[in-house]
């Protein structure tokens, strides 16, 4: 026993579903009026000499309010949320669920790069506070400008009763997409780890999802009939035979689960 939930020996023995379900697209937000705030927001910038350039460009910190989780907008693309008050960075698209875990690195002329688990560049800081957003329909980038500060990302959170319902729900996005039936297997599930469970099933669906998308994918997905998710000592996505397995890391939160793109290139 683990707090007052009994732990799981087999997540509802084998979940299996094949309901179809609609998948949720990107939306964008309208940008506000807070041009303003734009030139004081980039402050949380990671960068070897960050108090001398922070006091140089934004003045010092008693003179000026620092925002560590903010909603952008992008030139004619995706509008997202960036969270920078943890140990990595974290972005989420608005109208999807997957929270992107972020590694930064210095480039050239201060520039700071960050990039996915994937080491795809996703998003680009220069000295001076521009961002720029890269995307795979825009892979020259689209200027970024800050609307609104906004609250931290978190993984949705889930007990043993919504998990086993939100296994099933994924299990039937995923039976959509590789049109047939879809099993999501999940072994010795910890009440503290529910949170990371579910996240986990929910981005390896969203990779299924989008590889299904082309003819090459769908063609890549045939004889996939199971998901299993298992604990390890790092986060990774596999596929072996009728099953992908996708490796967790529980105490690292949402950088303990491979991203949607980690699980496509397994896929693919």
């Amino acid at each position: 026993m683990v707090g007052r939930f009994p732990k799981i020996a087999t997540l509802g023995a084998w979940l299996v579903a094949c309901a179809i379900v609609a998948v949720p697209a990107h939306a964008r937000a309208d940008a506000l009026d807070l041009q303003g705030r734009i030139s004081g927001f980039w402050s949380t910038i990671s960068l070897q000499d960050r108090p001398e350039v922070e006091n140089r460009v934004f003045g010092t910190r008693a003179q000026r309010n620092e925002i560590s989780v903010a909603r952008f907008t992008s030139q004619g693309g995706p509008s997202f949320v960036l969270d920078q008050s943890g140990l990595r960075p974290l972005l989420r698209y608005d109208g999807s669920s997957e929270i992107w875990v972020l590694r930064a690195s210095a480039g050239l002329r201060g520039d700071v790069y960050f990039r996915n688990d994937i080491g795809e560049v996703v998003l680009r800081a220069t000295r001076l506070g521009g961002l720029t957003l890269y995307t795979a329909s825009a892979p020259g980038g689209l200027p970024c400008a800050a609307t609104e500060e906004a609250s931290r990302l978190q993984i949705s959170r889930h007990d043993v009763q919504t998990l086993f319902r939100h296994m099933l729900r994924e299990a039937a996005r995923g039976g959509q997409a590789i049109r047939g039936q879809l099993e999501i297997r999940a072994r010795d599930v910890e009440p503290q780890t529910d949170d990371i469970y579910g996240d986990a099933a929910t981005v390896a669906i969203d990779g299924i999802v989008r590889v299904s998308q082309t003819r090459s994918g769908r063609e890549h997905l045939q004889g996939l009939h199971v998901l299993s998710i298992v604990e390890g000592s790092g986060p990774n996505a596999r596929r072996d035979g009728d099953t992908l397995v996708v490796t967790i890391t529980p105490r690292l939160g949402p950088a303990g689960r491979p991203s949607s793109a980690r699980v496509m290139r397994a896929l693919t």
